[in-house]
């Protein structure tokens, strides 16, 4: 079995190759082995254990890497470039029954007993148009 030299330089090694290609994946690899090599430093576990001490800390380096430094999605109703991502929660005013201006756009308006002049709440979006309700103020 590799001795502890060994497990640390191909761990170095992997750690400084994640430098040179795309992705994330070879400085798990090298952690786990590095991790490995101060394992037979320190405890000698023999072959089988340093193979399992191996697998035990890449398994472990994966997972948390998928637990912690994963992208978070983005909620859709505040996805870039549509018109929920800046609009609900916003206020504005009626200008038809159909009809609404939020900021300094007019938009098609669906809301329920809502007249012209009356200050209302975007509080969705259904494609274009915008799900308003009364907003008092």
């Amino acid at each position: 079995m590799p001795s502890w030299q060994v497990w640390t330089g191909l761990g170095l090694l992997a750690m400084a190759a994640e430098l040179l290609l795309p992705g994330a994946f070879l400085i798990w690899i090298g952690a786990a082995a590095v991790g490995t090599g101060l394992l037979v430093l320190l405890a000698a576990p023999g072959p089988v254990g340093s193979l399992l001490a191996y697998v035990l800390l890449l398994a472990l380096g994966i997972g948390l890497s998928l637990r912690f430094l994963r992208p978070r999605r983005a909620r859709p109703d505040r996805a870039l470039n549509t018109p929920a991502a800046g609009l609900v929660g916003r206020q504005g005013v009626m200008l038809t029954p159909e009809r609404v201006r939020v900021g300094d756009s007019d938009w098609p308006a669906q809301g329920t007993g809502l007249a012209a002049g009356q200050p209302v709440a975007v509080v969705g979006v259904e494609g274009m148009t915008l799900l308003v309700r009364r907003h008092p103020g």
